[in-house]
């Protein structure tokens, strides 16, 4: 099986921590958004882990995924499906898949003996694409690398 990210939200990091400091502030975006700017990547990491510490998965929704998936067979894209309703399939052709999944389902699904494995593969396709690096640092720790 073999995954590549196809599209990520842009700054994923950054769009996790303006949720969780917009769950919490009357503050207009914009100027939330200026004071993250400040901040810095250091700052959206520390928003991160206490979004997975309080289990307030809810704003990590915001970091959304398109990933291609090589050598997934049918029935297990279907049992994924039915395990994970927040994951979409678009069969692209015999084994190939085009899936739509957010960064909590990801963190849900890793934890799961059904979807471990295709997890780990995006979360590698995520790593040799640079794509998320400081949220998969801080959702999964040594895991991650």
């Amino acid at each position: 099986m073999k995954a590549s990210i196809v599209w990520s939200s842009p700054e994923p990091e950054k769009t996790i921590a303006i949720a969780m400091r917009r769950c919490y502030s009357t503050k207009p975006i914009e100027e939330i958004q200026s004071e993250l700017d400040q901040k810095g990547s250091e700052y959206w990491k520390h928003l991160i882990g206490l979004a997975l510490r309080d289990k307030s998965l809810d704003v990590v929704e915001h970091f959304c995924l398109e990933v291609l998936i090589e050598g997934l067979p049918e029935n297990e894209a279907g049992r994924l499906a039915m395990y994970f309703p927040f994951m979409r399939f678009l069969k692209i052709s015999q084994d190939v898949w085009l899936v739509s999944i957010n960064a909590r389902t990801l963190i849900e699904a890793y934890h799961t003996p059904e979807g471990k494995g295709v997890m780990s593969e995006i979360m590698a396709a995520m790593k040799k694409s640079d794509v998320g690096s400081d949220f998969l640092q801080v959702a999964f720790g040594e895991v991650a690398n």
